[in-house]
């Protein structure tokens, strides 16, 4: 088909020559064009005049030998003139004043042949172009095979080095027959193809006679094309060979590791294919772990063994072992011993002849500290209770590198031991060995008698604290209010053993001393424990009051605590200014710290003690002034010189002075406003209008009291709920003032009054000795 082709253009060509020799009206030009089926193909025309400046007036599109035209198009008007353009098949485009292409949607095979472009000029002769269009349709399929079959996977069966390789590269279908071209890394090794029309197949084989590690992995690649239009298809094939390994190192010098410390050992193996299998032994043992990396670029392998050493691998041999499974006889090694530093390992134990379980006070007590380390260890410490002991024969302890001897041991001996060693490597101590030094039962609180107060017919809890070891199985309890007559108390004890006593104070007869003796295996308590019980009152105020921390806006008031009266207590706080109270606080301590404060103002701290049976006697008072405020800061000045003395200018001034008037106008105004709008009612005007109380009139218990009933509360404040007695000695948080806003005028008066009607709930209770009952309620207004 194609040879009929260029033999019909062979003889347009000759006849077309023949015609201009015989007459000078016609140039001709011979073009070729490609497309692949379905595509578009793109005819090129030359508009070029014989006789310049003349201009083209029409093209004529005519296909092989007819003489019928099948496209028109009128140049001058720029537009087609339809003759068979069928879909719009053809469309001409005009590049410029001398090159049109003709498209071509769509080929088909039947659009393969020669086509004739005739141009028509005003006043020149017709110019002819022939363009050979060839529908390209591309292979069906590429296939490449070795020696033992077709490539799989885009590489070849493993090859041994040294051996002799086949690759034949088949092509199928497609028009015309494809081309094949053999490269490696863009050169071409070989370009023969073979072609096979009955089988509509072309081929090339490359053959490699002897192949070398250079191949291993060296990728070809087939470039397949048919036509002169990139890119051609292209299938690669890469090499796989096998090899045997070259070398097998571990990396880096064999130094010392450390125990209990992660370390990471690498073997690198290099030459093998395929990859090395790297295994590792530690004195014939498989050891587990390694990670194996593997890199193409010089054929090695990488095995990174990450374990921690112990102690007991100091002295072993290491050995990474790399060997080719394929190939056998392969296998290669490297080995280090291993060094491994670590800190001591310790381990204490008592003497031979030591009974710890029969160690009483006086006897003799020895230990001992077996160390094993790498390297040796620089010091040996004895510890008891994480303290460190240090040699004292006056108090009988004796140390002696890694012996320990106690000597005459008391109850104050007992306690944890053990000894501790250090290395290079760090410290380590044993486990702590209990020593327990049996004794006969002392109090804990040592032989002062406790003071416990109670009231009338109140139940009062007495635990006998003691230390003994072993503990106490028994307890004994007596009363005595009589020097020389005493009363058993056993029947009253409660818990196992008798050891927590609940007495109650019937009578004055009944306040008196308790005592208790704890008995265990080794003997009855020599000394007893000793109890006071007083009845319970209330407590002594507090002691040595003095401001602390004093600033401009701020003090601590503190105080020395007083007798309790044998009942917990609290401590209050209330601070004066002139004849008004400003701040209330309650605590567990006599330590109040008072905030916002006025600069250089005195104030009049007043402080008591309370418990449930009242408040303490004579409160203690305490003034104090604050500090002066500081000063105010210069005001920072601007480093610009322009920008300065504008700023300290007669006008900075003149605006500084009318910004302040207005400033102070609007706070006058707002005062003004406020007070209009915000009218209250107080107490404390309406007491200072009938009269003010001196401070020498002033009782010297503030008259606020407990009260049993929490609904009583404030009629004009009902906001307000006064907190019981209890809940006053049990709150852990300061007890303060409250306030809320108030709208009322004075009736006396008719002016306005403070801003905030204050409500001081009560703090203090106090009961009658005869009934034991609190007096009425009675909030307090301030």
């Amino acid at each position: 088909m194609r040879g009929y082709i260029l033999l019909n253009v062979f003889f347009i060509a000759s006849y077309s020559w023949l015609i201009c020799l015989c007459t000078d009206s016609f140039d001709t030009s011979f073009e070729s064009a490609e497309a692949k089926e379905g595509g578009i193909g793109k005819l090129p025309c030359v508009l070029t005049p014989v006789h310049p400046p003349d201009l083209a007036s029409s093209v004529v599109w005519f296909k092989e030998n007819s003489e019928k035209p099948f496209y028109k198009y009128d140049v001058r008007n720029k537009r087609p003139l339809q003759e068979d353009n069928v879909n719009n098949k053809y469309r001409l485009q005009l590049l410029d004043e001398e090159r049109a292409e003709l498209s071509v949607g769509s080929v088909k095979m039947s659009d393969d042949g020669v086509y004739r472009c005739r141009v028509e000029f005003g006043r020149s002769p017709t110019r002819t172009t022939y363009v050979n269009l060839t529908i390209i349709i591309p292979p069906e399929s590429v296939q490449i095979n070795d020696d033992i079959g077709p490539i799989k996977n885009d590489m070849t069966s493993s090859y041994a080095e040294g051996a002799s390789m086949t690759l034949t590269c088949s092509a199928y279908g497609g028009t015309p027959l494809a081309r094949i071209v053999w490269k490696r890394d863009g050169v071409a090794e070989t370009n023969e193809t073979q072609y096979f029309p009955d089988k509509r197949k072309s081929q090339s084989i490359l053959k490699i006679d002897k192949l070398s590690r250079g191949h291993l992995l060296a990728t070809y690649s087939c470039e397949v094309s048919n036509s002169v239009q990139p890119p051609p298809l292209v299938v690669r094939v890469v090499i796989d060979m096998y090899l045997r390994p070259l070398e097998v190192r571990l990396v880096g010098q064999n130094q010392p590791l450390r125990a209990g410390r992660r370390t990471d050992i690498v073997c690198r193996c290099k030459g093998s294919r395929p990859a090395a299998i790297i295994t590792w032994w530690k004195d014939g043992v498989s050891l587990e772990g390694g990670v194996i990396e593997y890199s193409t670029d010089d054929n090695s392998s990488i095995s990174t063994l990450s374990f921690i050493p112990t102690a007991a691998d100091h002295g072993l041999i290491l050995t990474c072992k790399a060997s080719n499974q394929r190939i056998p006889h392969s296998e290669l090694r490297d080995t280090w011993m291993l060094k491994v530093f670590y800190p001591p390992n310790v381990t204490l134990t008592p003497g031979h002849a030591v009974d710890v379980n029969e160690i009483k006070e006086g006897d003799g007590v020895y230990f001992e500290c077996h160390l094993i380390a790498n390297p040796w260890v620089l010091r040996v410490w004895w510890l008891r209770d994480g303290e460190r002991l240090q040699s004292n024969t006056t108090n009988g302890i004796i140390v002696s590198n890694q012996t320990l001897v106690l000597q005459r041991v008391n109850r104050l001996s007992s306690g944890r031991y053990c000894c501790e060693a250090s290395n290079s490597e760090g410290s380590a101590r044993s486990k702590p060995f209990h020593l327990k030094v049996k004794f006969e039962p002392v109090c804990s609180d040592g032989p002062n008698k406790k003071l416990l107060g109670a009231a009338k017919d109140e139940p009062l809890r007495i635990e006998c604290k003691v230390d003994a070891e072993p503990p106490p199985t028994s307890y004994r309890w007596s009363f005595n209010s009589t020097p020389g007559i005493s009363k058993d108390l056993n029947q009253y004890a409660s818990e196992p053993g008798g050891g927590v006593l609940t007495y109650v104070p019937r009578t004055l007869a009944d306040y008196g001393t308790l005592q208790c003796w704890a008995t265990n295996t080794l003997g009855s308590q020599r000394t007893p424990c000793i109890y006071q019980i007083v009845r319970a009152g209330p407590p002594e105020p507090p002691t040595n009051c003095a401001p602390v921390n004093v600033t401009h806006h701020s003090v601590i008031v503190s105080c020395k605590k007083g007798f309790d009266g044998g009942l917990k207590q609290r401590f209050v706080m209330q601070l004066n200014f002139s004849d008004n109270i400003i701040a209330n606080q309650s605590g567990n301590t006599p330590e109040f710290p008072i905030n916002s404060l006025e600069p250089s103002q005195e104030y009049t701290a007043t402080v008591y003690a309370i418990n449930i049976k009242g408040t303490s006697k004579g409160p203690t008072i305490l003034q104090f002034k604050t500090l002066q405020a500081p000063g105010l800061k210069e005001p920072r000045r601007s480093v610009s010189p322009g920008i300065e003395e504008k700023a300290t200018g007669p006008w900075l001034y003149i605006v500084l002075a009318a910004g302040s008037t207005l400033i102070v106008a609007a706070a006058i105004g707002a005062i003004i406003f406020a007070v209009k709008r915000f009218r209250v009612d107080s107490p404390i005007r309406e007491r200072r209008n009938q009269r003010s109380p001196k401070r020498d009139e002033m009782p010297q218990n503030p008259t606020v009291s407990f009260t049993d009933n929490p609904t009583i509360a404030d009629d004009k404040n009902p906001d307000l709920i006064p907190p019981s007695n209890e809940t006053l000695l049990e709150c852990a948080a300061p007890y303060t003032i409250t306030a809320r806003p108030s709208s009322k005028r004075n009736s006396a008066t008719q002016m306005p009054v403070k801003p905030y009607h204050v409500t001081w709930a009560p703090i203090l209770q106090s009961r009658n000795c005869a009934t034991q009952t609190p007096p009425p309620h009675k909030e307090s207004s301030v």
